[in-house]
């Protein structure tokens, strides 16, 4: 069976929790007949598992159900349900709604993602985690940005004048500059601290009822290890291992929660999540089975690693239209899945340039044949019309006077020739020459 996670990033096998947590899940019940992809294409949803017999199962969920190993029943599934609530918002503000952390996260995607999908994944997964955390009244936690307001609002160039706003920050920052005692009011009303006191509780109220759950056990449920502590490592390794700039989650949790920390490296180890990611990255598609067997028994990668699924170019039509789709008001993107297995292409996919060869030499011959035939005809001496161009008479009475006054000074060159009595412009190429015979009687001359 093949498992498609979202790519690994911060020497873990994948960048999303719930990935991560199934790779755990895997290495947990300890089965040998898996693959392991990275992969971008999350239209069906991350992580999938395809089984031997082609079921695909998405979600973490599914796959413990799919595989038997569900957690036990009550506590088991309250602390799942905790653990996805709670750690899902911490995650959010860490790896996306921050800048500065955002820039890093951005770094591991770069590495792990062509470079069209680079514009699309990273953008809609901050999007969806800011909207998460929108409740929470936090747009930004770096303390150093001057640029956003901590607290949620909107800066104060919203509403005002460039210079208006450049006054007020202007008698902001003077205001600094006063001799004027800090009370502990005053402190936790600047947005900065305001933040950094909300996360910090935050994290308390999820990583404190966890450690006293863990309490002197290895794992959460007992002595032995069940789904749970899997769900549970895929979330608090994403907490702990990445180093970023605003390393606030990580911090907390080893500076009061020690045990978590130790629960955490105990199962990363036991469980050989280690993952390096340029080694990955760089595995090419095998040419046989037996050179796929082969890798597998040579493999200095600890997990059962295969080459990453490429894009097709129509995949990367269909996605690029889904996501211009999505952004027009009204619109809803396309349902349509195309799954491409590495090394494989669908039929339509391998037919289309023979097709699109066929159809254009179709249409050149058949409007070839129809002009030489004289059933298409091509416009001749007929008046072209340029774009944006009127007429005279479309100004209204000045314009119909205008068009007179051209009609009036065209006439003497179409009135009636004295010569050859044809009317009309150029009548002398129609004119018709007679040849008249007169007798003359000489007498009559005199």
């Amino acid at each position: 069976m093949e498992l498609f996670v979202l790519g690994p990033a911060f020497g873990l096998p994948s960048i999303d929790a719930e990935c991560l947590a199934t790779v755990a899940l895997l290495r947990f019940l300890d089965r040998k007949d898996w693959l392991l992809i990275p992969t971008h294409d999350d239209r069906e949803g991350l992580p999938l598992l395809v089984s031997g017999s082609g079921q695909r199962i998405c979600g973490f969920k599914n796959i413990t159900r799919h595989l038997g190993a569900d957690q036990k029943a009550g506590d088991g599934t309250a602390v799942a349900s905790f653990l996805e609530r709670g750690a899902q918002t911490l995650l959010d503000i860490s790896l996306y709604v921050s800048f500065e952390n955002y820039s890093t996260t951005r770094s591991a995607f770069t590495q792990i993602l062509p470079w069209h999908t680079n514009y699309i994944l990273p953008p809609r997964l901050r999007a969806a985690a800011r909207a998460r955390t929108d409740h929470l009244g936090i747009s930004s936690i770096d303390v150093d940005n001057v640029h956003e307001d901590l607290s949620g609002r909107t800066s104060s160039v919203d509403g005002m004048g460039k210079e208006q706003a450049f006054e007020v920050e202007a008698q902001k920052r003077a205001s600094l500059l006063l001799p004027r005692k800090d009370t502990l009011r005053s402190l936790l009303q600047k947005p900065q601290h305001s933040a950094v006191f909300k996360l910090h509780a935050l994290a308390d109220n999820f990583f404190g009822p966890l450690q006293d759950m863990l309490g002197g056990k290895d794992f959460l449920q007992g002595a032995d290890m069940t789904s749970v502590d899997c769900l549970a490592c895929g979330y608090l390794a994403l907490m702990l291992y990445p180093k970023m700039p605003q390393d606030w989650l990580a911090s907390t949790m080893r500076r009061k929660y020690a045990k978590l920390v130790m629960y955490v490296e105990r199962m990363y180890k036991k469980l050989g999540l280690q993952t390096n990611v340029d080694a990955v990255m760089s595995i090419t598609p095998p040419q046989s089975e037996i050179e796929l067997l082969a890798r597998l028994e040579t493999s200095e990668l600890i997990l059962p690693w295969q080459a990453t699924a490429r894009d097709s170019f129509i995949n990367i039509l269909t996605v690029t239209a889904q996501e211009l789709i999505s952004h027009i008001p009204g619109m809803k993107p396309s349902t349509m899945v195309v799954t491409v297995r590495p090394g494989t292409q669908l039929i339509w996919q391998r037919q289309l340039p023979t097709v699109l060869a066929v159809v254009a030499a179709t249409l050149g011959l058949g409007m070839f044949a129809g002009f030489r035939t004289g059933l298409l005809s091509w416009p001749r001496g007929e008046q072209l019309h340029v774009f944006g161009r009127k007429r005279f008479s479309d100004y209204g009475h000045l314009g119909a006077a205008l068009a007179g006054m051209s009609v009036l000074s065209q006439q003497p060159r179409s009135s009636a020739s004295p010569v050859t009595g044809v009317t009309g412009q150029g009548s002398h190429e129609n004119a018709t020459i007679v040849d008249v015979q007169v007798d003359v009687d000489p007498t009559s001359i005199r």
